[in-house]
């Protein structure tokens, strides 16, 4: 299962931007845009809790519970359904073929290196490049950037990772309460840890079960009081599925045609094949793993607009390499030289519907009056 950009979270997004009269890549939600005309918020405030896909919400959680009384829709999240790819691209409302943020690890050619966008460190060398190098290799403008430009109020709420950020996820929703009484037209709200959890514990866990049912019960009660006019839109960036097995790459014959190791994601691996091997390297890796991956050429991925309709970033050729293979099933790549120290047991990037699948949950206390 792919993305339908006609049918995503960047239509939804586009109606945000587009109440607040701002330009967006992608075409609005019909619905949605409904859905804003009739409640005229005063401020929007975009909930993101990184991994909690709507199949997790759906099997996970009661049908009286917090979220599915509020759901107001699912929808496709972009692809690479990944945190990297997802949040940037929700942050600004356009896709990663146009933002150039693809992934967990993308090659830098100028530096001959795979570096972590979000940290600015070598995937592999650990080489510190500095936390803003690919912010400046590879600039993206957020929601929040553009309003302010416009002469509005925006502000963002992260984890304890950033200055002030929330240090659990009730002072998360406790921050969101409390900047519903600001004068921020929009803000940006992002929790990270039922994804890290999901990541280390798997996503049929007890651990992981019961902290989904946290994040809810953190928002249930949370948001009580809730400045009227503001209405929060609580979203994923992308689901997970379990990891049965870890294919490492360089103990696999594919690693013979390599010209260098593997990058992107595991479940949305990059490969870059020695000139003259693409023949071999594909009739290899599909008598090998078809029946768990989807393999993809360059000129396929691009071909299929499998990271969005719109003009390309013009460095995207360079990131997405020779091949992409896409997990399918419970499968994943990593590339190790010598025994790595942490496996995943629940992990994302592929195009299960798991993946894909995220929530459009709403609430407004129009009840209150406004403060």
């Amino acid at each position: 299962m792919f993305v339908n950009y006609d049918d995503c979270i960047l239509n939804v997004v586009a109606s945000i931007r587009n109440y607040f009269g701002l330009e967006s890549s992608y075409a609005a939600n019909p619905y949605f845009d409904e859905y804003l005309k009739t409640k005229k918020p005063r401020q929007i405030i975009i909930a993101l809790v990184d991994g909690m896909g709507a199949k997790l919400i759906e099997r996970k959680l009661p049908q009286d519970g917090f979220f599915k009384k509020h759901l107001l829709f699912s929808t496709s999240t972009v692809f690479p359904t990944t945190t990297t790819a997802a949040t940037t691209a929700i942050q600004n409302g356009r896709s990663p073929n146009e933002n150039g943020w693809i992934g967990w690890s993308q090659y830098f050619k100028e530096v001959d290196d795979f570096i972590v966008p979000f940290l600015g460190k070598g995937y592999y060398s650990k080489k510190d490049y500095g936390a803003d190098y690919v912010y400046k290799k590879i600039p993206v403008s957020t929601t929040k950037d553009d309003l302010i430009a416009k002469g509005l109020k925006a502000d963002e709420i992260y984890p304890a990772f950033r200055p002030d950020g929330a240090k659990d996820i009730e002072d998360f929703v406790a921050k969101i309460k409390a900047a519903s009484y600001g004068d921020d037209s929009y803000i940006y709200a992002y929790w990270d840890e039922y994804d890290s959890l999901m990541h280390k514990e798997g996503v049929d866990n007890k651990l992981s079960d019961d902290y989904l049912k946290r994040v809810q019960k953190a928002f249930a009660e949370g948001l009580k009081d809730l400045n009227k006019g503001t209405l929060v839109v609580i979203v994923a960036d992308h689901g997970l599925v379990d990891i049965k097995e870890e294919i490492n790459v360089y103990e696999t014959p594919l690693n013979d045609y390599l010209l260098r190791p593997t990058c992107v994601e595991p479940r949305s691996t990059v490969f870059y094949v020695k000139e003259g091997q693409k023949e071999a390297f594909a009739k290899t890796f599909k008598e090998l793993y078809e029946d768990d991956f989807i393999l993809l050429s360059k000129e396929e991925v691009l071909a299929s607009h499998l990271l969005g309709d719109h003009e390309n970033h013009p460095r995207l050729d360079d990131f997405i390499g020779d091949f992409m293979a896409i997990g399918k099933h419970n499968k994943h790549f990593v590339y190790n030289a010598e025994p790595a120290d942490f496996k995943f047991k629940g992990a994302h990037a592929g195009c299960h519907i798991d993946e894909l699948l995220i929530p459009v949950i709403t609430y407004m206390d129009e009840n209150k009056k406004t403060a």
